[in-house]
């Protein structure tokens, strides 16, 4: 494939390109989601079907991004500050079809109560009844997942929606080629949850065995 070989070459302009290529694009993806993997000099790239329409050098910016993941790359390119602001605009065009009645009126008071209203909604679903997963937020499909261990508990459950909330009002940031979320801005606006002290300790005591350490227990999105 013409695009993956041109992405390699701006990453590795002095090194041979050696590899058999394909893309595949796939309805089992949610929202702008992507993988890719190699075996020997087979070089396979899965995108999500909602990539066909979105533009080469966004693409060739995706291609870099799971290419450095693979090879372990810190490279920065033009075409990859494409794709993070593509991603972090794509949820204004993400239709809003999801959208649980409970986990709504939830978003509609924090909304209210910490972002003066001005978060957009995002899609709102239950997960499943996860304790190591209690919640998630997806950039590509704008979607805030949260478990259904919370549902019978209403201040543990917006303490969660709220973490969610955040990240998709703070997105992220990337250098070195890592992706960071938890920064200290975050982190600041997170402790600005009313009882947050309190809540962490709760969340501890769910159902399965102790352990310490908030962010190490639970895996936030």
């Amino acid at each position: 494939m013409e695009m993956i070989e041109e992405a390699y070459k701006s990453l590795y302009p002095e090194k041979d390109f050696n590899f058999e290529t394909r893309i595949k694009y796939s309805g089992h993806f949610r929202g702008y989601n992507a993988n890719a993997s190699l075996r020997s000099n087979k070089l396979n790239f899965h995108l999500s079907k909602q990539w066909r329409e979105v533009s080469r050098d966004i693409k060739i910016g995706l291609i870099q991004e799971l290419l450095c993941k693979l090879l372990k790359n810190k490279t920065k390119t033009y075409h990859m500050d494409l794709y993070h602001n593509f991603l972090k605009n794509v949820h204004i065009a993400v239709p809003k079809t999801k959208v649980d009645e409970t986990l709504l009126q939830h978003f509609i008071l924090i909304n209210e109560k910490y972002f003066a209203g001005f978060l957009e909604q995002p899609n709102l679903r239950w997960g499943s009844h996860s304790i190591s997963k209690l919640g998630s937020y997806d950039y590509g499909s704008d979607t805030i997942t949260m478990s259904k261990a919370l549902q019978h508990d209403p201040e543990l459950l917006q303490y969660v929606l709220y973490h969610e909330m955040l990240h998709k009002k703070h997105k992220f940031s990337h250098t070195g080629g890592r992706t960071h979320s938890h920064t200290p801005v975050f982190k600041a606006d997170e402790e600005k949850f009313e009882n947050a002290a309190e809540c962490e300790k709760r969340l501890r005591y769910l159902p399965r065995k102790p352990r310490t350490g908030f962010m190490k227990i639970f895996n936030f999105g």
